[in-house]
């Protein structure tokens, strides 16, 4: 009995180890075939990106493939092309705006003027109308800045273009008040304070004398002159200069027309 339950024992022992290997011959088997699956979706993935950046079209994974990206692509450029339309959008009214506000300033004096028929509206649209042209002026001058007497040692340095600018400026502003005074104020009494002429003289020496000329360019090239030269005083011969200057020949101009009208000065 005992012999034969020996080999009973051993029996089922040995089954039993044989189940428990066929197990873990099985569960490697699966393990391996899972390893063998992932390795192969890893080289497909592989694959297709190589096939993508290589710009092979004839494999159909990397051909979906590069409809994706295409169509990330398109998406990013959709994108895009809305960020510069949006930034395109907000430099055009940024840049548009000053001129906009001006313009609906310049229709409402108008309109204001037109309805009311006050002095002060048609005085501000004449002033706005003729503002640009002195402007221009100013701007055009400026250019002759280093350009005349350029190879003269002696008189390069001056900026002609402002100082021109300056004097035309002081000029037609002298002329505008004399005009006034000896017209409208000494006069027969035919043109009113607040009629067209007297309120175009005004505008034209605010909007277009005003613009010419410039005291901020002016100051600029004084202190620009002193740091360029500053052992010499050609900064105070530019400055002072240029006010004598203008006091000069407005005063020229500004006597003779209002000693020739009616009464004194």
């Amino acid at each position: 009995r005992s012999g034969n339950s020996r080999q009973r024992h051993r029996r089922d022992s040995g089954g039993s180890y044989g189940r428990r290997s066929r197990r873990n011959r099985s569960l490697t088997a699966t393990k391996d075939s899972l390893l063998k699956e992932a390795s192969s979706a890893k080289n497909v993935d592989n694959t297709v990106k190589s096939n993508v950046m290589n710009g092979n079209n004839d494999n159909s994974i990397a051909n979906t493939s590069t409809i994706v990206n295409d169509n990330n692509g398109l998406q990013r450029t959709k994108y895009i092309i809305e960020e510069q339309a949006h930034q395109l959008s907000k430099v055009f009214y940024l840049e548009n705006l000053p001129f906009l506000i001006v313009a609906g300033l310049f229709l409402f004096y108008i309109l204001s003027d037109t309805l009311s028929n006050i002095a002060f509206y048609r005085f501000m649209w004449l002033s706005s109308l003729l503002t640009p042209p002195g402007a221009i002026l100013r701007w055009k001058l400026s250019k002759l800045n280093g350009t005349i007497f350029q190879h003269s040692r002696k008189w390069k340095w001056v900026p002609y273009g402002t100082l021109m600018a300056n004097v035309l400026g002081s000029l037609v502003s002298i002329s505008c008040v004399a005009t006034y005074q000896h017209v409208v104020v000494n006069g027969s009494g035919s043109y009113s304070k607040d009629g067209w002429l007297a309120v175009f003289l005004k505008a034209t020496q605010v909007g277009f004398a005003g613009s010419l000329s410039t005291v901020s360019t002016f100051v600029k090239e004084i202190v620009d002159i002193s740091k360029k030269y500053p052992s010499h005083a050609k900064s105070c011969y530019y400055g002072i200069g240029t006010i004598v200057c203008c006091c000069l020949l407005g005063l020229s101009i500004y006597s003779p027309i209002v000693r020739s009208s009616a009464g004194t000065v």
